[in-house]
C-alpha cells in the first residue's frame, strides 16, 4: 500500500497527521511518501488551504484534521478496496 501525505512546512495539522501516520505504520504496512506542496506550483494551488491531504493507493481519503480512528478506517477501506 502506498500512502502519500500532501503537506507544507510549519503546518501544525500536517505535523499531527504525520505523527498519526507514523503510529499507524506499526499496525499497517505501507510506503509513506511526504509531498511538500511548496515544491510544486500546481499542488500548491490545489491544496494550499486544505493540507494535510492523505492519498492511499491513488485515492484521496482524508483532508485537514483527522483522528487515529478515521485514519485506521481509511487504511482498512483501502486494503479492502472500498471507500471509507
Amino acid at each position: 500500500m502506498r500512502v502519500e501525505i500532501y503537506s507544507r512546512p510549519s503546518c501544525p495539522l500536517c505535523d499531527e497527521a504525520a505523527d498519526l501516520l507514523q503510529e499507524a505504520a506499526a499496525k499497517w504496512r505501507f510506503e509513506l511518501v511526504d509531498v511538500n506542496i511548496l515544491d510544486d506550483e500546481a499542488l500548491f494551488h490545489r491544496y494550499r488551504y486544505q493540507v494535510p491531504v492523505v492519498v492511499i493507493d491513488g485515492i484521496e481519503r482524508l483532508r485537514l484534521r483527522f483522528c487515529a480512528e478515521e485514519l485506521d478506517a481509511a487504511l482498512r477501506a483501502a486494503a479492502q478496496g472500498t471507500t471509507p
